[in-house]
């Protein structure tokens, strides 16, 4: 099903889509809330913003999607496997989650309130400022990566946060007020927060840089390949002229990103950019992106 025609049937006041196939649309900003996606399959599929309060979405399959800043507030997700999926700034208090598998995914910022997680395995997810306060849950987070989450008591946890000796060495000269670094070697940058800065890579591949805040960064005329820049926020920063061939952009945020003059594709290096956010972005040849608006 197109997004056109899933939208027509909502607004024609249809609501139940059980087991509904949704690959690669664009249904962001939207108000589909009390809708039935119950055994639904969605792939590649962006609901930023989207108001899916009240929803059901029990025993769905969610795989490289967008669901940053959604509205799922006393959604029902119990069942569902969700994987590699951005939660970032989503609402979810009141949901769900019973026996749902909501794996190496993004949920930073994610408000769980009040959320029901029994039997919940998140692991290899990515959980920071996530809120769990008053949540009911009694699932075991061994794998589950913690950076500064408040827990349903109202503690603040970090646990398996381990940031590598470059992201606290570079965090803390952020911190100080330096806002010009440079890398000449692969570097591991996963969880780092240097949005606003100039970051000027030569000629390196294999980084990691998952679920960095980069918002507004300059990497203009840098040559970063191979690399991982999955869940990201690169809202805003602006790649003109740089090397990117292979790179995988997988459910990152590339509003008011501009890609003007890089390289990033031929027909042998491609760049992966399942479930991410295109709005305003600048694309390449100088075209401009808006499906993600």
């Amino acid at each position: 099903m197109n997004a056109e025609e899933f939208i027509r049937r909502y607004e024609l006041g249809e609501r139940d889509f059980s087991k509904v196939v949704l690959k690669g649309l664009q249904l962001n900003h939207l108000d589909l809330s009390g809708i039935n996606l119950n055994q639904a399959w969605l792939e590649s599929t962006c609901l930023m913003g989207t108001n899916l309060s009240s929803a059901s979405i029990s025993g769905a399959n969610i795989r490289f999607c967008y669901l940053g800043s959604a509205n799922l507030t006393n959604a029902n997700l119990s069942n569902s496997q969700i994987e590699v999926t951005n939660l970032n700034e989503t609402n979810l208090t009141n949901a769900d989650l019973t026996k749902t598998f909501l794996c190496d995914s993004s949920l930073v910022k994610t408000d769980l309130t009040s959320a029901t997680i029994q039997e919940c395995n998140l692991s290899g997810s990515f959980c920071r400022q996530t809120i769990f306060t008053n949540a009911s849950w009694d699932w075991n987070y061994t794998d589950v990566i913690f950076h500064k989450a408040i827990l349903p008591n109202g503690d603040i946890e970090s646990y398996n946060y381990h940031p590598s000796e470059a992201v606290e060495s570079l965090q803390k000269r952020y911190e100080s007020g330096e806002r010009i670094f440079t890398f000449e070697r692969s570097v591991d940058l996963t969880g780092i927060r240097l949005s606003g800065s100039t970051l000027h890579f030569k000629w390196i591949s294999d980084c990691e840089l998952r679920y960095a805040e980069l918002r507004n960064c300059n990497f203009e005329k840098s040559n970063i390949q191979t690399s991982f820049f999955d869940f990201a926020d690169l809202s805003g920063s602006v790649f003109q002229k740089a090397g990117l061939a292979d790179n995988s952009f997988t459910a990152v945020n590339l509003s008011d990103a501009s890609f003007e003059g890089a390289y990033m594709e031929d027909d042998d290096h491609r760049c992966s950019f399942d479930g991410a956010i295109f709005c305003r972005t600048i694309m390449p040849d100088g075209s401009i992106r808006n499906q993600g608006c």
